[in-house]
């Protein structure tokens, strides 16, 4: 194979042995390893959210936890909301222009300091109204320290699809697990040192997401070499279409997830938006196997070769409800112990409302996995149709569930939106690919398979720190010093 470099748009790119054909030539496990392992270290980072969480609830009642809510919820939303969809043009084009990588990271930064720009502006002109409306008052340091979450969650997001399209799963299951410790660590300093409010929770969770991203950044360009923004017409043309396509499915789904931490707060009392709060967090360590099963699937459909091929997904989807299953079942049982014991007796009014939101993760589970899959084929607008139906149900649902049944009816109005949405993307999935639907349900085979997926993935987990214990680093071989090796991105 010649050597010779080829030049695009100004970039001097090595030939595609070294960005292209490498890319399926090595290997960092296989993608249901790879999805165990992401499963296994979001569980982790569960944990330390979890204690953030418990830390937040024993220092701040639940009234200043309802409006701490507010506040991270106006940060994600507007994170949402600016980000342009360029999470989802990373990867798509990082898997399509395997030999352009280089310059398309570059271009993709040039758009995300723009969408930083915006999510400044935006906060601004919300942050008003969300005051007057959901809060009653003025609140002029939560909606700075939103501004702040909004600002790293771009950076976050933007940076880990750069590295799943760049296909370094470990340098991104790294920034993950750092993501929750950094948090949880902030969390306490803060809270315990600096500021004992709703102000200060928001400010300690933001800048939990900014060290990760940061980090994330630097693991990008070991990989690409340079970190420079390039702005490029076409290119910039062609990722928006493609990003907002699909960027209105994610602000759609996050209406789904997330409004009612608005609506609860808006229409009930700020202390049962916190106890709310705590519920949602709780239930969220149950997504976290759906999360991580769609962060892989994206980019797998994205560059596979066969565009109407659906077995991994298939595999994925029973693979993932089951897992879900397991760990909403479990979390069932203990619920109450969990919510009374960790966070306080207060707590325990939100049991009912946990058990409805751990039974709508099944739903949600299913959307995720069909969403990253149509994501991947190019068809982000349909996973916005699909999610435009749930945003609807959701909105119905609150205004009418909320006032009758309280934040029980916010949790089975989640339940009802969730619900809404897989069923409009399983046509859709079936539409665009053709594939058995019955073949995303899992089966007692299943069962087994799973045992085995996760047996095999701590298996080589005790194998590889078994072998990396038997050389001494003296003796132990060196990863090749080109900008792909497998090493790099460490």
């Amino acid at each position: 194979m010649s050597r010779h470099r080829q030049v695009w748009k100004g970039y001097a790119v090595p030939e595609a042995e070294r960005l292209g054909e490498r890319v399926t030539e090595r290997s960092e496990g296989s993608l249901g390893s790879a999805m165990v392992a992401l499963t296994g270290a979001r569980l982790a980072s569960v944990v330390a959210t979890f204690v953030a969480g418990v830390v937040a609830a024993r220092l701040l009642d639940p009234a200043a936890l309802g409006a701490a809510g507010v506040g991270l919820t106006v940060g994600w939303a507007v994170a949402i909301m600016a980000n342009g969809g360029l999470n989802i043009a990373a990867i798509y084009f990082l898997g399509r222009r395997c030999d352009q990588r280089p310059a398309v990271v570059s271009y993709i930064l040039m758009l995300a300091v723009g969408a930083l720009g915006g999510s400044a502006l935006i906060t601004g002109i919300a942050a008003p109204v969300v005051g007057a409306v959901v809060l009653d008052q003025p609140a002029p340091g939560l909606f700075v320290a939103a501004g702040l979450i909004a600002v790293a969650t771009i950076g976050y997001e933007v940076a880990g699809s750069l590295l799943l399209g760049l296909e370094r799963r470990r340098a991104y299951i790294l920034a993950d697990v750092l993501r929750s410790l950094a948090t949880l660590g902030l969390t306490a300093a803060v809270l315990g040192v600096v500021s004992r409010t709703a102000e200060g929770y928001v400010l300690a969770t933001g800048l939990g997401v900014a060290v990760p991203a940061l980090a994330a950044l630097v693991a990008v360009r070991r990989v690409v070499g340079s970190l420079r923004p390039r702005f490029d017409r076409t290119f910039s043309r062609e990722a928006l279409r493609l990003g907002l396509a699909g960027q209105v499915g994610n602000v759609l789904t996050f209406l789904n997830l997330r409004l009612d931490l608005l609506l609860v707060p808006a229409l009930l009392r700020l202390d049962l938006a916190g106890i709310y709060f705590v519920a949602t967090r709780v239930s969220e360590v149950v997504g976290q196997a759906s999360t991580a099963a769609s962060s892989m699937l994206f980019p797998h459909v994205a560059a596979q070769a066969d565009p109407r091929a659906t077995a991994t997904t298939e595999r994925t989807s029973r693979l993932t409800l089951l897992a879900t299953l397991g760990i909403a079942a479990a979390l069932a049982v203990v619920s109450p112990l969990v919510l009374g014991w960790f966070f306080g007796a207060v707590y325990r009014r939100g049991t009912t409302a946990l058990l409805l939101l751990l039974a709508a993760m099944l739903p949600l589970a299913l959307s995720r996995i069909l969403a990253a899959d149509l994501k991947g084929r190019g068809r982000p607008g349909l996973v916005s149709m699909g999610t435009g139906v749930g945003a609807g149900l959701t909105v119905v649902a609150d205004l009418v569930l909320i006032p009758l049944l309280g934040i029980e009816g916010a949790a089975l109005a989640s339940f009802v939106a969730y619900a809404g949405t897989a069923v409009v993307l399983l046509g859709c999935y079936r539409r665009v690919t053709g594939g058995r639907l019955l073949a995303l349900l899992p089966g007692p085979a299943d069962v087994v398979d799973l045992v085995r997926l996760v047996g095999g993935r701590l298996a080589r987990g005790r194998l590889a720190r078994r072998s990396a214990s038997s050389h001494p680093p003296a003796t132990r071989p060196q990863a090749p010093s080109h900008p792909q090796s497998p090493g790099g991105s460490a």
